[in-house]
């Protein structure tokens, strides 16, 4: 469907009961009649899932962890909040890699979660339930979380819209945390539009941006920032990933639109390496013990560790809790990161582009339950490649939406190409994004 197709609530929660590729963790009830907000609200009753690690009062929350498992909260997570009462209509959890700690939304608490594109794939993750649920048409969109890269990989490679907004943009809280620093609650959707439209909701405004209010004026120029043939970004590419980008770049020099401008990016991986890592990993520990003392029923942080299901996920748990005692390195780090800040500040300044174009991921979606991958000719992490081009980004915190590349062929793996910006210039960059999508569809 289409953005301003009517969205049954109740057809939505029989899809998501009856999927059988592990998208949903637990579905909702109808909603009863009294007491529940209009159809005719801001986003006009339109189903939509949240991620397993937001709050909800209606579903456990259980970040597909053992130890989480019935888990309720009072409460609804502060952008769920919002989407409901402005009409939209909660529909279900869906699944996560375990503790939001991977990309693949592997078998843990749950069952792997399969891409629809082809179910013999991973959706991405940490939100590849989210990602798979628009991808497979359940619900027009979903809410997902993002430390490094959690909406956008799931988007890029179920072949469907994502929206990481500026940390700090929409509310914080009522989510399992990772790190209070790079930590964000963003949206998967079916449009561009879509995105916009709960990006309003979630920031508070009364009524989201008309279509109109989200064109480019007529004629306008626009100037998009690439990076260098041997940048880190495009220097290693799957062939699928390559013939995409360069079929992408292809379309929009020919648009007669768009100005693509070669942008000097080193720098940001450089800087990234130094802090990306030491923030989350000593923020990781601390968060996580925070939140499970405000539990209804109080676990300490050994208690979650000792029932992960996934042994890198342990280990991460692990690594964070060395990491806390690194005090030092954390402070340098925070240091390292204002640096990444001041840099891409620096070059949207001078360059004049309204965003930075590059492939959301160097590989295709791997196969289900891989954490291990050789498609650029080495056995590689499939976390560290997958989330290389969006670690910069995502340290800085800016905002980035996620697009599927041109030359999409239904019967191969969806490419994705983000679209990354200057900070709280979200709905700027999401005008443009309209308009590059135009382009690339």
């Amino acid at each position: 469907m289409e953005q301003g197709e009517a969205w049954s609530a109740r057809r939505a929660r029989d899809l998501a009961r009856g999927d059988a590729r592990g998208i949903f963790v637990a579905v909702t009830d109808a909603r009863p009649a009294s007491g529940a907000p209009p159809s005719g609200g801001p986003l006009g009753g339109a189903p939509f899932a949240a991620k397993d690690t937001l709050d909800t009062r209606a579903l456990p929350t259980t970040g597909n962890t053992p130890a989480l498992l019935g888990t309720h909260r009072s409460r609804d997570n502060p952008v769920l909040g919002r989407l409901i009462a402005a009409g939209a209509e909660l529909i279900g959890k869906t699944s996560t890699h375990e503790l939001a700690l991977g990309i693949t939304t592997s078998a843990a608490a749950f069952p792997a979660c399969r891409n629809p594109a082809d179910p013999e794939r991973s959706p991405g993750g940490s939100s590849g339930g989210s990602g798979a649920a628009v991808a497979a048409g359940i619900v027009p969109f979903a809410i997902g979380t993002d430390t490094g890269g959690s909406i956008s990989i799931p988007a890029a490679w179920c072949g469907v819209f994502g929206l990481r907004p500026t940390t700090g943009r929409w509310p914080v809280g009522g989510v399992v945390p990772l790190s209070r620093t790079r930590d964000t609650v963003g949206v998967i959707a079916d449009s561009v539009g879509r995105l916009a439209a709960v990006d309003a909701v979630a920031v508070g405004d009364r009524r989201p941006p008309s279509d109109e209010a989200l064109r480019l004026t007529s004629g306008a120029r626009i100037r998009i920032g690439v990076p260098d043939a041997d940048a880190t970004f495009t220097r290693r590419l799957a062939d699928p990933v390559r013939r995409a980008w360069e079929e992408s770049l292809d379309r929009l020099r020919a648009s007669g639109s768009v100005t693509l401008i070669r942008i000097e990016t080193e720098e940001l991986h450089e800087i990234e390496r130094r802090c990306g890592h030491e923030i989350e990993f000593f923020e990781i520990a601390r968060e996580l013990t925070e939140y499970l003392a405000g539990l209804p029923r109080p676990l300490r942080f050994g208690e979650l560790l000792e029932g992960v299901a996934l042994d890198e996920v342990g280990e991460a748990l692990r690594e964070s809790v060395r990491a806390g005692a690194r005090s030092e390195h954390y402070a340098e780090a925070l240091v390292a990161r204002s640096a990444l800040q001041a840099r891409y500040d620096a070059m949207f300044a001078t360059s004049g582009v309204q965003g930075l174009l590059y492939p959301t991921t160097p590989i295709t979606a791997p196969r289900l339950g891989a954490e291990r991958t050789a498609e650029l000719g080495a056995d590689e992490s499939v976390f560290a490649v997958g989330t290389r081009n969006l670690n910069p980004g995502s340290v800085s915190g800016q905002p980035v939406v996620t697009l599927p590349a041109a030359g999409r062929d239904p019967g191969r793996a969806p490419v994705g190409v983000s679209l990354e910006g200057p900070r709280h210039a979200d709905r700027g960059l999401l005008r443009v994004a309209g308009a590059l999508a135009e382009i690339l569809r």
